[in-house]
């Protein structure tokens, strides 16, 4: 089941990439020299780039060590005021924001020149259908929902919840009751 998701993803995402079709009539006389590359360069970033680059670094730690949205902001604040000082945390702190500063950048820059997100948009569409389709026409979700007995179990712990809820719900008027005439 794995391997069908795995192989439809593949598939989709490489059918967004097609290279486009090249005549092959004049390629000997280019097969001399040799192949153009883009030329890759890094520039420096600004300081307010960096800062920014540091407090998305310190925040993606944060959210990735410790699973809390506000120990991320804590960090990155401290990584962000940190990238303006002149020691060895402001010197860790400014190029892990240069560094942040430059792959978004250049993630920017590939995005514009290949058009990555619309087409692993579009993979992410057809794996998603064909995931669908393959869950309608042979009930998969069903046959693992009979194996498991999910359904049953969310049923029962429904009507628990309801009976413990409906239970509370009853002494706390009772409390209210008892409260109001005793006044």
């Amino acid at each position: 089941m794995a391997r069908i998701f795995f192989l439809a993803a593949i598939v989709a995402l490489a059918s967004g990439f097609q290279a486009p079709a090249v005549s092959k009539v004049g390629l000997s006389s280019q097969l001399s020299q040799p192949a153009r590359t883009a030329r890759v360069t890094m520039e420096e970033t600004s300081a307010k780039a960096t800062t920014i680059g540091a407090a998305a670094v310190g925040g993606i730690v944060g959210v990735y060590f410790f699973h809390e949205l506000s120990t991320a902001v804590v960090l990155a604040t401290a990584f962000a005021y940190g990238s303006t000082m002149n020691n060895k945390f402001g010197d860790f702190t400014s190029s892990a924001g240069s560094a942040a500063s430059k792959v978004y950048g250049k993630t920017l820059e590939i995005n514009e020149q290949y058009d990555v997100l619309p087409k692993a948009k579009s993979a992410l569409d057809v794996v998603s259908t064909a995931a669908g389709n393959l869950d309608s026409n042979y009930g998969i979700t069903k046959k693992i929902d009979e194996q498991l007995k999910l359904s049953q179990s969310i049923d029962k712990v429904s009507a628990s919840v309801q009976k413990t809820k409906d239970s509370l719900t009853a002494k706390v008027d009772d409390l209210k009751e008892k409260a109001s005439s005793s006044d």
